[in-house]
């Protein structure tokens, strides 16, 4: 049992690690779309990418945050705002104008079902967590 549980918890982390990637994804192309610099780039990307799951964890009453937890994200979201910036030209944007839906979406889908995970964990009423179970 306690391999299956730890398999559980690699697999949760791998989910929130590429949710997170897909929002980051999706505020720094946008970022780079308005023509922002560097710095607006990174902020933007690191506010899409942890500020969900901040808000998540303050309504769950988790600390510390997740971000907390696995300072090493905060590294990824660096690196990934660095490359991003470097590889993507303005000739891409009328290519990844649609694009940036696809990180969008995905990273919503992947943290809500997270979300709920969680929330389930807890032990939260079915109304909170949004999967209602039936008797």
């Amino acid at each position: 049992m306690n391999t299956l549980q730890n398999w559980g918890q690699t697999l949760q982390l791998a989910v929130e690690l590429l949710a997170t990637a897909a929002f980051a994804l999706s505020g720094i192309m946008e970022a780079a779309r308005k023509k922002l610099d560097a710095v607006g780039v990174c902020v933007v990307g690191f506010l899409c990418a942890f500020g969900g799951g901040t808000l998540r964890d303050l309504l769950l009453d988790q600390r510390p945050f997740f971000w907390v937890r696995h300072v090493e994200v905060l590294w990824g979201v660096f690196a990934l705002c660095l490359l991003t910036m470097l590889f993507l030209r303005p000739r891409h944007f009328v290519l990844t104008e649609k694009a940036i839906q696809w990180p969008d979406a995905l990273g919503l889908g992947l943290f809500t079902a997270i979300g709920v995970h969680q929330s389930l964990l807890l032990g939260l009423p079915g109304i909170v967590t949004g999967a209602l179970r039936w008797p």
